[in-house]
């Protein structure tokens, strides 16, 4: 019914699974709507309120504990940082975002398709509160080869993961924070730090 997206981190402690607050708050509301309403992670049908860990609206993160069987069978790929919490982003870092924004949703009578899209950029702007993140869509395009025209509207990878590049002492990714909300007139993305998430996935005040 609304798209949005779902991260799983390994914090060293625990696998759990991240997004925005706001696109689990979503899901909550269209399932007091609809009673019939299913939630989809990978290849499992879940009730992540079932395992809700932690969710904070000011932040716009919500934390979820997944039984471990649970999470291995959605065919996730489950990240991680090298020490947890991750460092926060600095400014011009070269990071790598991603998510599913639902103008790439197809459905057919069995399935939907969305697609994973990702971006490469350096970070704009850093706070101890957040992350700006602008994204150069003239220069980029969709999976399947096509350029991005204008400033399409990235709704959808709200809860999509964040990674800093690293190229020492071996070319890594990072897992560093969630995007929480994409703002499509400046083509910019803003994210929360994984420095909020505990290793329990509890949330930082």
């Amino acid at each position: 019914i609304h798209n949005g997206t779902v991260a799983f981190v390994n914090t060293g402690c625990k696998v759990i699974a991240i997004t925005a607050n706001h696109v689990y708050e979503k899901y909550l509301k269209d399932k007091r709507d609809n009673a019939d309403l299913k939630c989809q992670f990978g290849n499992v049908t879940v009730e992540p309120e079932r395992y809700a860990i932690a969710a904070d609206a000011n932040l716009d993160v919500s934390t979820f504990d997944l039984p471990l069987v649970l999470a291995t069978a959605t065919g996730v790929t489950t990240h991680n940082a090298a020490t947890w919490p991750p460092a926060k982003l600095h400014e011009s870092e070269l990071i790598v975002l991603g998510g599913y924004p639902g103008n790439r949703r197809s459905e057919n009578r069995h399935t939907v398709n969305p697609d994973f899209v990702s971006f490469i950029s350096r970070v704009g702007q850093s706070s101890d509160d957040h992350v700006a993140i602008h994204l150069n869509m003239p220069e980029s395009r969709w999976p399947q080869g096509e350029r991005l025209e204008g400033s399409p509207d990235l709704g959808g990878i709200s809860g999509g993961p964040v990674f800093r590049i690293r190229s020492e002492p071996l070319e890594t990714i990072e897992f560093a924070g969630i995007i929480y909300e994409s703002n499509q007139m400046y083509e910019l993305v803003f994210m929360r730090h994984a420095f909020y998430i505990q290793a329990d996935g509890t949330l930082r005040q």
